[in-house]
């Protein structure tokens, strides 16, 4: 059997354990709960894709007529390729399942972070000119 010593030392290390096993526990339910998470997430929002590219058409078809209406060659040029972008984008969203392009994100995330990081800036930069130039002030929706 063993001394009282030892059996001492046995049930000590038996209590350490279990806080690692309940750590153990706890993050591979934490682990499904986000799988099932996730999952109902793409669902819903494959769900709802066809809806997005149907709007993403018509945002695009409305391009092309104030492309048609642009006087401005430069203008012309800028909102072509917001058009080829905005059907591009729609056309892989109606391809591809949304767990699929959400796989083809992190890929690229994974391989090209600075790319993310760039494009986030330049975005933050546009929508701030286009705020700005909105004409919008930002106490227009709060209190003076």
């Amino acid at each position: 059997m063993g001394s009282a010593k030892e059996r001492k030392q046995r049930r000590a290390r038996e209590e350490a354990r279990r806080p690692a096993s309940r750590r153990h526990a706890a993050r591979e339910q934490l682990g499904e709960l986000a799988g099932r998470a996730r999952k109902q997430v793409l669902g819903r929002l494959d769900d709802q894709r066809g809806a997005l590219v149907s709007a993403m058409e018509e945002a695009a078809h409305g391009i092309q007529r104030a492309t048609r209406r642009s006087p401005d060659a430069l203008s012309q040029r800028v909102l072509e390729l917001g058009e080829r972008a905005l059907r591009g984008a729609s056309s892989r969203l109606d391809e591809h399942s949304v767990e699929s392009l959400v796989r083809s994100a992190e890929r690229q995330v994974r391989q090209r972070p600075g790319l993310l990081v760039t494009g986030l800036l330049g975005a933050g930069v546009l929508a701030g000119r286009v705020f700005r130039a909105s004409g919008a002030s930002p106490s227009e929706g709060g209190a003076e």
